[in-house]
């Protein structure tokens, strides 16, 4: 396999981990994947590693089998989305638009958090309560 063609393989488990059924024979055209390509075709900073990529994507997928994770248990931690309705939608399309970096190696004292229902909260959680901390205040 080359690297600029999909990897029906990878694409199955992740449609089998999301729930989505089985691979289709001609899936949809939204474009992202043309859009994907020029980046990946044209980037000089960027550069992606399929080898690696595809080995993220087992490790996740075999963690996510351990610890029994998945679109169901996702929606258990009380931060995120209980609702199936467009402001849960809207919750999730933000938090993932802002969702990029939030690990860091400072101790648990030291790096950023968000005091949020009288807990601290730190990484990627620091953002979903500043999220859900900025709608219960009306910010957005």
């Amino acid at each position: 396999m080359s690297d600029d063609e999909a990897d029906l393989e990878l694409l199955e488990l992740l449609r089998k981990s999301l729930g989505l059924g089985d691979i289709v024979d001609t899936p949809s055209d939204t474009g992202v994947l043309g859009s994907a390509e020029h980046v990946y075709s044209n980037s000089i900073d960027v550069a992606l590693d399929m080898r690696g990529t595809r080995a993220a994507a087992e490790l996740i997928w075999q963690q996510m089998q351990q610890r029994c994770y998945g679109t169901k248990t996702w929606s258990e931690h009380e931060l995120h989305p209980k609702t199936k309705d467009e402001d849960a939608i809207n919750f999730i399309f933000t938090m993932d638009l802002l969702n990029f970096s939030f690990w860091s190696e400072e101790s648990s004292e030291d790096r950023f958090a968000i005091e949020f229902q009288g807990k601290r909260w730190t990484g990627y959680w620091s953002l979903v309560a500043a999220l859900h901390r900025a709608i219960e205040e009306g910010v957005i």
